[in-house]
């Protein structure tokens, strides 16, 4: 049995993660977002969420989510790339993606999950990093109950590790000018994981998240030639 009191997470590092909360006008529809966060020595954590977006107007201050550690990189995929009918508030994951509702949404791929409720920012901490990161974060929030419901399957996987990478540059890509240098790297080197992943003989398990990724880009105006010149 694992128990919930051994686990520890390194304070102020980025642990990728899957935040799921409630639109508050739609009780029923969850947001779910792929991020980075950050834990504290106490008992707190961290986030840095981009302005104007669905995530960043539901997290005001005595608003409960949840952080779920999932060993399914697609809905990592699915949480992190918006789809066009986002406004229509249609869930990112599917409702069978979820073990429980009440009271934050909870995957069944999560390995485990913290719940937590969104606290006031003081002043002093809007303009300081709390981590290792240049952005200061712009939501805090206590920890209310950390779940362990099993060991991950697979440890220390460099696979997922670059498939993470690849998500998160796929998220930046259509923010470059398209003949700046940015562009340039940023393209190589999601090409470069998907060469790697092939290599490895490791890329079927990831094959359908790609395949959303790459259609994610192309319909942001990466040409075809240079997404799949390889």
């Amino acid at each position: 049995m694992i128990m919930n009191s051994e686990l520890e997470f390194e304070p102020f590092i980025n642990y990728e993660s899957i935040v799921c909360s409630f639109f508050p006008d739609a009780k029923d529809k969850v947001n779910a977002a792929c991020m980075g966060v950050h834990f504290t020595p106490t008992n707190e954590v961290y986030l840095h969420v981009y302005e104007d977006t669905h995530t960043k107007s539901i997290l005001t201050p005595g608003t409960m989510f949840s952080i779920n550690f999932s060993e399914n990189f697609y809905e990592y995929v699915i949480a992190a790339l918006r789809r066009e009918n986002h406004e229509e508030l249609i869930d990112e994951l599917p409702r069978n993606s979820f073990k429980s509702l009440d009271p934050v949404p909870i995957l069944k791929s999560a390995w485990c999950a913290v719940k937590c409720q969104v606290i006031e920012m003081p002043p002093a901490l809007k303009s300081t990093p709390k981590c290792r990161r240049r952005e200061s974060p712009n939501i805090r929030s206590k920890i209310l109950s950390i779940e362990v419901y099993r060991l991950p399957k697979i440890f220390n996987n460099r696979s997922m590790n670059l498939a993470i990478e690849a998500l998160i540059i796929s998220t930046r890509i259509p923010l470059y000018d398209p003949i700046s240098k940015e562009y340039s790297e940023n393209i190589k080197n999601y090409i470069n994981i998907k060469k790697k992943l092939i290599e490895w003989q490791d890329m079927d398990r990831f094959h359908d998240s790609f395949e959303v990724m790459d259609n994610y880009l192309l319909n942001h105006k990466v040409k075809p030639q240079d997404l799949f010149d390889f």
